[in-house]
């Protein structure tokens, strides 16, 4: 069977979603971030060292393949149709993201050169001792040519195609030449040939161009000593660290990514400004507070209005959690303790629903959620809201062909998992959901150069 049918590109409001998220609020405050971030910041995409890693990658693969001179040779045609086939684009981006986290791994002890982070470069380093420190790289988009398993889905480009795909440099098909993409890849050239890029563009453009000339199925495989150490020098330097890589190329993002317009650029200021402890709570408020647009407004207070039903029924499942059978008054204790008794659930589900365009700004999923997460809030006891939110949790884990966490009879609850303590130091306010101001906090560090 092809599996390749069924497979997407990675999506954050799936993964790990089966054993850190049992009420399913992942999809629901993730809708609210990106509302905000556009796409451009997630749990996957945050770092400037890869943004910018893919944006060359993608442009030397442009060039070449559009490039009429370049004209593919028997080995690849026999495995390709021709220059426009999608997987051989496939091809190329694994390819060159092997070379690079090969060469980063032959210089990881090299003073400067930050490891930390680079996709795959464990792999790449059971590769160099497996085979002698010459590992050999296959150019190819299946399997046994990837570094990383479902590397087009979980490495650099996988990680980063959304981001790419919002800021119009391809669609889902990687067609660059889109009407509304011609700006963007103009800015972007002009980018590459003016920065530290430029050496490494056109020794990477030789080097694929020269691969895909392969004439003999032997001649797709080469080995990582055959690669110009010119070209391997060159991607080091070039990507040395996040820090280093912001350094020349924060400007360039700030810019293309619309990350200090709008909302985004209120959470921006408010970040600029902060502690760096400050919480995603306290950048919110502040960003609130600041920002004189209505329609950047509301998007902000939709976050903060929500947020804090999201964390309470949060709180509450954790007092459920805290221990392998209790009782319904015990539960109700730990609530009582973090100050909170029957009506606090009702009041911020009032919040919620008083903000008339909250609501509206959901669909599917996320708002068929929050719409229960409400009716449990609303339940007019604490029995009663317990028992609707152990409802809600098996409608959530049944969605997912699984079984719930626990049970409920007559006011005994048993855990059919393990127990787990509540985080020690939690207050009735806090909130738990950072909605990407993790995530943008990373990214600027990046793009301000700054050291991380």
């Amino acid at each position: 069977m092809n599996l390749q049918r069924f497979i997407t590109e990675y999506d954050e409001s799936l993964s790990g979603e089966l054993n850190i998220d049992p009420l399913g609020q992942l999809i629901v405050w993730s809708s609210f971030g990106q509302q905000i971030f556009r796409n451009r910041i997630s749990s996957v995409a945050n770092d400037v060292r890869h943004y910018t890693l893919n944006l060359l990658h993608h442009y030397v693969i442009r060039s070449v393949l559009g490039d009429d001179k370049t004209r593919p040779g028997e080995a690849v045609l026999k495995n390709y149709d021709g220059k426009n086939d999608v997987k051989l684009t496939h091809a190329c981006l694994i390819f060159l993201e092997n070379i690079y986290t090969l060469s980063m791994c032959e210089n990881q002890h090299k003073k400067g050169i930050v490891t930390t982070g680079v996709l795959g470069i464990v792999k790449a380093r059971d590769r160099f001792a497996k085979y002698d420190n010459d590992p050999p790289i296959m150019f190819g988009h299946g399997a046994q040519s990837q570094l990383l398993t479902q590397q087009l889905f979980l490495g650099t480009n996988g990680r980063y195609k959304t981001p790419m795909m919002n800021l119009h440099f391809f669609d889902q098909k990687y067609r660059y030449h889109l009407p509304e993409g011609v700006t963007p890849w103009e800015k972007a050239g002009r980018f590459i040939l003016q920065s530290p890029l430029k050496r490494l563009f056109h020794l990477l453009v030789d080097c694929l161009r020269t691969q895909l000339g392969a004439r003999r199925q032997q001649d797709l495989t080469l080995h990582f000593s055959e690669l110009d150490k010119t070209l391997t020098g060159a991607y080091v330097k070039s990507f040395a660290s996040s820090e280093y890589v912001g350094s020349y190329a924060g400007d360039f993002w700030l810019e293309m990514s619309g990350l200090r317009e709008g909302a985004c650029g209120a959470l921006y200021s408010a970040l600029e400004e902060a502690q760096d402890d400050a919480s995603a709570a306290e950048i919110f408020h502040h960003a609130l507070r600041t920002s004189h647009n209505d329609a950047d407004r509301q998007l902000l207070r939709h976050i903060v209005h929500v947020e804090p039903l999201l964390a309470a029924i949060a709180l509450l499942f954790d007092g459920l959690m805290q221990r392998r059978k209790q009782t319904l008054d015990e539960v109700r204790q730990f609530w009582a303790q973090h100050g909170l008794d029957e009506h606090t659930l009702a009041e911020r589900a009032a919040t919620v629903i008083n903000d008339k365009t909250l609501l509206a700004a959901l669909s599917g999923t996320a708002h068929i959620r929050l719409v229960r997460l409400l009716a449990v809030a609303q339940a007019p006891t604490f029995a009663g809201q317990v028992a609707a939110l152990l409802d809600y949790h098996q409608f959530v884990m049944q969605s997912r062909g699984q079984l719930p966490w626990m049970t409920l009879c007559d006011e005994t609850l048993t855990l059919q998992v393990p127990a787990r303590a509540p985080r020690t130091g939690r207050h009735r306010d806090d909130w738990v959901n950072g909605y990407y101001i993790p995530q943008f906090r990373h990214m600027l560090q990046g793009l301000w150069g700054a050291e991380q």
